[in-house]
């Protein structure tokens, strides 16, 4: 995109932009830093139904593709030809319905449908996003993918959705590494960066050459403290696999949120997670895996006690060229108390999976 900028925007052209993004307002940040002026317009439902980018046309005034991925030579030819008008246009057909409602009900009713099934994902996806999210959202957005990738497995826009939060190894780039960058330069320039609503982490910025592996000891649950068979925390939980299909790596992406109903919160005063804003993890099993990337929410600053929702994200691939077992299990250990004036207790959870379940299409 910057060079295409740099090459016509002193030519007689007008250059209109189209991102497949789940989250188009990282484009526009993108687009302001690298100080490309045209407009952007999105579709994350890939309505355009491409299965790559990046595709460059050259439409004339009637609206007429002329080229497709020209060349300079081509790109010439089309500013010095004088088009005519095509006597009959064809119908354009309305955008159809992308609301979770007729997406499902089209998925039942069209199993098969692998548009139906990506589109789904996306719209699961953007509830999560959102104020109406509800805990599965990202969870189903993921199994919707893996289905419509299952159907048409040659769709790499569907593909780089999944990789987007996905192993580091299964992707073909780091998706946004560059936006502290982007916001470092603006900032310098003396402008204000466009916002983002959501913000891009831990996977996102992922770059398959940029991380340690560890390995985890095997603490029993009872010696680092007792079992949260209350959910004074509840765990919700997303693994992505590798789209290869190969069981060398997953992504798990967990959520965890104080149970408002019991008044919990956070201690922030007390144990690991206030200390180096680390959640131990351990291996209820025989270590045959390694764990990439950890990463967690850090507790707010200058506060005591707190119940925001934190998340913890990491990266599990097995040891010695294996695959990754069929089940395992880890523990969270965290500080929380009950009500304002409640005990505060560490306590364990565990955390299972069943990666046989987890195969993506090949």
């Amino acid at each position: 995109m910057p060079g295409w900028h740099a090459r016509t925007k002193d030519l007689d052209l007008k250059v209109v932009g189209i991102v497949q993004e789940q989250h188009p307002d990282r484009a526009r940040l993108y687009m302001q830093w690298q100080q490309m002026d045209w407009p952007v317009l999105a579709d994350p439902y890939n309505e355009l139904q491409i299965k790559v980018v990046p595709i460059t046309l050259l439409i004339d005034r009637h609206g007429i593709i002329r080229y497709r991925n020209p060349k300079a030579s081509d790109l010439k030819k089309f500013l010095d030809t004088d088009y005519p008008e095509r006597p009959k246009a064809r119908a354009v057909t309305p955008p159809e319905k992308n609301d979770l409602r007729t997406l499902k009900k089209l998925i039942k009713a069209e199993p098969e449908n692998a548009r139906g099934h990506f589109r789904l994902g996306v719209a699961y996806r953007a509830r999560f996003d959102s104020e109406a999210a509800k805990p599965d959202d990202f969870a189903l957005a993921i199994h919707s993918w893996q289905q419509a990738l299952a159907l048409q497995p040659d769709q790499y826009i569907w593909r780089r959705r999944i990789q987007q939060y996905g192993p580091r190894l299964d992707k073909p780039y780091a998706f946004y590494d560059w936006v502290p960058q982007a916001r470092k330069d603006l900032l310098k320039r003396g402008e204000k960066p466009h916002p983002l609503p959501v913000e891009p982490k831990g996977s996102e910025f992922a770059d398959a050459g940029k991380f340690p592996p560890r390995d985890i000891a095997n603490p029993p649950p009872t010696s680092k403290g007792f079992d949260d068979d209350e959910d004074l925390i509840k765990v919700s939980k997303v693994v992505v696999p590798s789209t290869k299909g190969d069981r060398k790596a997953v992504r798990v992406h967990l959520t965890l949120t104080p149970n408002a109903a019991k008044k919990v919160h956070w201690s922030n005063d007390a144990g690991p997670v206030a200390a180096d804003s680390k959640i131990p993890v351990g291996y209820g099993q025989k270590v045959t895996v390694t764990l990439h990337d950890l990463a967690i929410t850090a507790p707010p600053k200058d506060q005591v006690t707190s119940s925001e929702v934190r998340h913890v994200e990491f990266e599990l691939r097995p040891k010695e060229g294996k695959i990754l077992p069929d089940t395992a299990s880890i523990y969270l250990f965290y500080y929380v108390c009950e009500d304002t004036n409640g005990t505060c207790q560490y306590l364990a959870h565990e955390v299972t999976f069943d990666f046989s379940e987890t195969q993506s299409p090949e």
